[in-house]
């Protein structure tokens, strides 16, 4: 308390940058004293040039405003400062005996003090003279300014400190305060970083994980600022963009396999920082960023429960992060830089948050399509005009330098294209069932057919590393199947509403689709078919299960997942001959087996979706016997139904197939299969009083006469409204 009541005053200067200026923000010059460059400036590597005065001249002082405007701000930051006292710490499950935590230095604490005050003059540089606020936001913001900049924030401070409370030095930074131990010792650099700072981490390991990622992971996002990954950089790394740096750190400590405390202790950190951006604590477009990495690789240690088996939890996490990558970017104006800005200067200052907005937008509409859900998004998106020239930083730098303003462009146009594909064909299931019955989709499948050849003349032959371009061809092959077989799930459509009612459903799908070649829609069907045989063989053959795949993002994993689904869904309908499904069987062995390759462990996204394959395409006639493919879909004379009412056994123990349990879109419904758990929609169907252990469950013959009877009207979606083919 004394050493607060003794601090020199803050020295107050009239001048602010000319990018500070620009964008009404306050200007730190008091760490260089009143000297160039800022801390704005020096944080962004940004040449900082003083701005000439705006004092002089006739001009209205908004002196009620202030005064109305004392009170309220008064209680808000004794509030703040009580809180900080007040709240226990959120990451207390860090502790340990070894290396306990001080929790009066935790970051997230930290964040509830109140700022520093602000160097802009009150009479010439207050934003609130020359702003003017275009939503309530924008006016708490000014009015927040105008708290740490004018003697308000002087008399509150006043006013706390003789009421007894404990407040901070005023000309005391935030990353100072955090920066300083329990034990006075100020901190720098690196060291201030909490995971080192608090012994989970040590500067050697902290640069040998920077250095997996860049190595391994960063050519498939290269979100990350390359002038981070030299090692004198992770200072500045550390402390000005801490989220970016924990969720680099997440992703590569998941490979360190015989450590997995390190994995561990970062997981949750980084879960507490994610808490944080959900909380509203203060960010910047690193903490978007961060967000969006997370999305693409989803590291096992962010999730409390892990299956043997994979079943989509994947999805529903990114689903998650991309979403609230999506708010914080808006909140944070992001969205404003989709537009060409009207200089090359202005472009450039804002080619980080504009390639970071761009990538929201991929990844969003990436997630949509994998899970079958709606757009967060519907504003618009990057795509105005925009090219590699956006994109600076993602510009070779020199010869031989991976040219990956290019590559994004190419992943740009691809992302719309399944944008607009998603949006007409699978925008909704009322009129997605209303296209399919009555035709009407060819034109846009056509049409769709050709802008993705034209994408693919255009951009087939990109020069890059194979394992980026292969990528990019994935992508491609995906986009093929997913868009024709929106036409397979129309052909179904239309086969049931032309089933007589006293023909199974079964046998009359099968007979429809016996003769595929004979069909008005034969090439979609084909189509869709052979991009899913096309993208299981690229994998199989051309992409290094150790070197490459392993260091993926997780799409490519379910992209596998989903073709290989889709080839189970057409063989269940006779689509397959028998040359074709030995063929087909033989591909899915070999990528179960590049899957397994690229596992380290059997908790990696590899070993857990080759056992989702596995069990799906394998299944053992007793219980410590091997695996065997299945016999031929025929239907036999002494099949009996399983413990999903569904799924049939043989008499040689072999399961059949049955088309209509579940969605080749959906992962969760997939693993129900293979378990022996009921559908969602024959747990609707089933009676309370009839259901019991799914091991020896037989629905009752009432339950599936009616089943039976209405299996036109509920074959076609699910309880979550997603196409059942």
């Amino acid at each position: 308390m004394a050493d607060d009541k003794n601090a020199p005053p803050v020295k107050r200067v009239s001048r602010a940058c000319t990018f500070c200026r620009a964008r009404k923000s306050r200007c730190d010059l008091e760490a260089s004293g009143g000297q160039p460059p800022c801390g704005r400036c020096r944080k962004e590597n940004r040449e900082c040039i003083l701005a000439s005065s705006n004092r002089g001249g006739s001009r209205v002082r908004k002196k009620t405003l202030l005064t109305t405007t004392t009170t309220p701000i008064h209680s808000l930051a004794s509030v703040s400062v009580d809180a900080q006292h007040a709240l226990p710490t959120s990451t207390s499950h860090l502790q340990s005996p070894e290396t306990p935590i001080d929790s009066s230095v935790l970051e997230p604490i930290s964040s509830l003090t109140p700022n520093p005050p602000d160097n802009h003059d009150s009479d010439g540089d207050s934003p609130i003279d020359s702003t003017i606020p275009r939503n309530p936001s924008d006016a708490w913001q000014l009015l927040r300014d105008v708290a740490k900049d004018g003697p308000i924030a002087t008399q509150t401070a006043s006013n706390a400190a003789a009421n007894g409370v404990l407040h901070t030095n005023q000309g005391e930074t935030a990353a100072t305060r955090a920066a300083r131990g329990s034990a006075g010792v100020t901190h720098t650099g690196l060291a201030t970083y909490r995971l080192v700072r608090e012994g989970y981490l040590t500067a050697e390991i902290v640069h040998t994980l920077v250095q997996q990622y860049y190595q391994n992971y960063h050519c498939y996002l290269p979100l990350v600022p390359r002038s981070y990954f030299g090692k004198d950089a992770l200072d500045q790394f550390a402390v000005s963009d801490k989220h970016l740096l924990t969720a680099v750190l997440t992703i590569a400590s998941n490979d360190l396999v015989d450590q997995p405390h390190i994995h561990q202790s970062i997981s949750r950190y980084m879960h507490d920082l994610v808490s944080g951006v959900a909380a509203g604590h203060d960010c910047d477009v690193e903490a978007v960023e961060a967000l969006l990495l997370l999305a693409e690789w989803e590291p096992p240690g962010l999730r409390n429960n892990i299956e043997v088996v994979g079943r989509g939890e994947e999805d529903r996490s990114a689903w998650m992060h991309v979403g609230m990558a999506l708010r914080t970017g808006y909140f944070l104006s992001l969205d404003r830089t989709a537009f060409r800005q009207e200089s090359d200067e202005e472009a450039k200052i804002d080619a980080r948050k504009r390639f970071a907005w761009a990538n929201c937008y991929v990844s969003d509409r990436l997630i949509s399509v994998r899970i079958g859900r709606a757009f967060w998004s519907r504003g618009p998106g990057p795509m105005t005009g925009l090219s590699t020239r956006d994109f600076p930083t993602l510009q070779p730098q020199f010869d031989g330098d991976e040219d990956y303003a290019k590559v994004f462009q190419a992943q740009l146009d691809l992302t719309q294209l399944f944008s607009n594909v998603h949006d007409v064909l699978y925008s909704g299931m009322r009129s997605s069932n209303q296209m399919m019955l009555l035709g009407d989709y060819v034109k846009y499948v056509d049409d769709f057919r050709t802008a993705i050849d034209r994408w693919q003349m255009t951009w087939g032959n990109i020069q890059c590393s194979q394992h980026i371009k292969i990528t990019l061809d994935m992508s491609y092959q995906y986009l093929r199947l997913y868009t024709n077989a929106f036409v397979f799930q129309a052909q179904i459509s239309q086969a049931i509403s032309k089933k007589k009612k006293d023909k199974p459903l079964r046998e009359h799908l099968r007979q429809v689709f016996s003769n595929v070649g004979a069909m008005p829609d034969a090439r979609f069907i084909w189509g869709s078919v052979a991009a899913a045989k096309q993208f299981l063989n690229m994998l199989a053959t051309q992409v290094d299960p150790t070197r490459h795949l392993r260091y993926m993002p997780l799409r490519f994993y379910l992209y596998t997942i989903y073709s290989a689904v889709f080839l189970y869904k057409a063989r269940s309908f006779g689509v397959l001959n028998d040359q074709e499904q030995r063929a087909v069987c033989t591909l899915i062995y070999s990528c179960i087996d590049v899957l397994r390759q690229a596992s380290l462990s059997p908790h990696h996204a590899g070993s857990r979706y080759a056992r989702l394959l596995e069990l799906l395409w394998m299944r053992p006639l007793k219980l410590g016997q091997p695996y065997h493919p299945m016999r031929s879909p025929a239907a036999r004379s002494d099949s009996q139904l399983s413990s999903t009412g569904s799924i049939r056994m043989d008499a040689g123990g072999y399961m059949q197939y049955s088309p209509a349990d579940f969605s080749w879109l959906d992962l969760e419904a997939v693993g129900d299969f293979v378990s022996g758990d009921p559908m969602p929609n024959q747990v609707a169907f089933m009676g309370m009083n009839s259901y019991q252990n799914p091991a020896h469950f037989m629905p009752s013959p009432d339950t599936m006469n009616w089943q039976a009877q209405n299996s036109v009207a509920h074959f076609q979606l699910d309880l979550n409204g997603n196409l059942l083919f």
